[in-house]
């Protein structure tokens, strides 16, 4: 039988305000009932809310937006809370995708940006990509897209007398008032650089959307029409942010999931660098099955623990996989990619980014040899406390996992872990 996270489980088990929240869709049948997640209504929503109609369609876009919100309704599961934070981030990337197909009307020049060499973190979760994020963000001659650009990249909606710092700030620490050990698996904040899924969700078939909702059965998810559309609202993002700066920089980017797609990334910014990180399976599979499954939770009560743990690795198997074939081939320029592992870059992060400055023929500024350390200081591990997990609730056995990942230990010889 499916385990799932129930109320019963103490260390899972919903504060009592979003249990009673959730409640009310039991007692009046259906939770659907209560909070509507229609595709047509959404739009008109948020064509009324920022008084603009013009969304556009010339990557077929809107068809994935509209299987994504029919399976949110009716296939998903989710709780009262759930279509509640489904409803808000819909209509808030429907509002963004109406003020971005305005801008780029008014300024078609926006297209002319050059995006030159972006320098991009890449390797699954639990690898210290996010803290080789904020490391590199260090750098002055980098500038990495923060939360609140990525919800409100054109700033605040008009009429808003706050700023989109403010504005983007509750969301961010919505989802540790939702599962208040989230903050130990994951910070959040709206002045911290963030993940390239974060400001492509406007593309309603990108990675952000699996990442919060089980989308099983979605396949127009993973097609390779919507990769390119992806890609290529990846690229107007920064255009737009650089025509809206004023003048030319480097972007600072990371997601796990430019691993599965690296050829595109390539094909989409040809001088790219990308600095890939590594570090042992048994600790990246089960904290991001535990994370995933987390992340689901909050918007539904029906997530089967028990396969957690052999989904995300037959994922990052294939997505692993396919990178290091795709090195060895050299069907991707790997002289632009730098490995940094994690072991050597929490034990030495200074000459561990040097190094894979060094690699990539990046200038490495000097003020970063004080600026991390200081930095490092100010955020100490486990300063929101340790996240914890059961492997074996995750269906996971930590030897066949090392044997399912052995040809990635062997050919990157990643140092395996207590």
């Amino acid at each position: 039988m499916a385990e799932h996270f129930r109320e019963t489980e103490t260390e899972l088990a919903h504060p009592d305000w979003v249990r009673r929240l959730n409640l009310f869709g039991d007692a009046v049948g259906d939770p659907r009932l209560l909070v509507a997640l229609n595709p047509d209504e959404l739009l008109a929503a948020a064509q009324a809310s920022v008084g603009l109609t013009e969304i556009g369609d010339e990557d077929g876009w809107s068809t994935g937006y509209r299987n994504l919100v029919q399976h949110l309704d009716s296939e998903a599961n989710l709780t009262v809370l759930g279509r509640l934070s489904a409803r808000a981030e819909i209509i808030r990337n429907l509002q963004t995708r109406l003020r971005l197909v305005e801008y780029w009307s008014t300024n078609p020049d926006v297209f002319d940006e050059q995006i030159v060499a972006p320098v991009f973190i890449v390797g699954p979760p639990r690898t210290g990509t996010s803290i080789l994020l904020e490391l590199l963000a260090r750098d002055p001659r980098l500038r990495p897209v923060i939360a609140h650009e990525a919800h409100f990249p054109l700033g605040p909606l008009p009429g808003s007398d706050r700023t989109a710092l403010e504005v983007a700030e509750p969301e961010q620490e919505f989802w540790a008032d939702i599962h208040p050990d989230f903050q130990a698996m994951h910070e959040l904040r709206s002045d911290l650089p963030c993940e390239c899924v974060h400001f492509v969700q406007p593309e309603f078939r990108s990675w952000h959307w699996s990442m919060m909702f089980d989308l099983n059965g979605l396949t127009d998810q993973t097609t390779p029409a919507a990769t390119r559309s992806i890609y290529a609202f990846h690229k107007r993002f920064l255009q737009t942010l650089q025509h809206r700066d004023g003048a030319p920089a480097t972007f600072l980017l990371k997601t796990p999931a430019h691993l599965g797609f690296l050829p595109e990334l390539f094909a989409t910014y040809p001088d790219a660098r990308v600095l890939f990180t590594h570090r042992d399976p048994v600790k990246f599979i089960g904290s991001s099955a535990n994370l995933t499954g987390v992340l689901h939770w909050m918007r539904s009560d029906q997530v089967d623990l028990s396969i957690r743990g052999p989904i995300m690795a037959a994922v990052y198997e294939i997505m692993l996989g396919g990178a290091m074939n795709q090195r060895i081939a050299e069907t991707v320029p790997t002289a632009q990619i730098a490995d940094v592992h994690f072991r050597t870059l929490m034990g030495d992060p200074v000459n561990a980014i040097e190094a894979a400055y060094r690699q990539l023929g990046i200038p490495f500024d000097d003020s970063m040899r004080t600026s991390i350390p200081d930095y490092l200081a100010a955020k100490p591990k486990g300063k929101f406390g340790v996240h914890r997990y059961d492997p074996a609730r995750l269906g996971l056995d930590e030897s066949s996992l090392r044997a399912q990942f052995a040809d990635y230990i062997d050919h990157y010889q990643v140092v395996l872990e207590d």
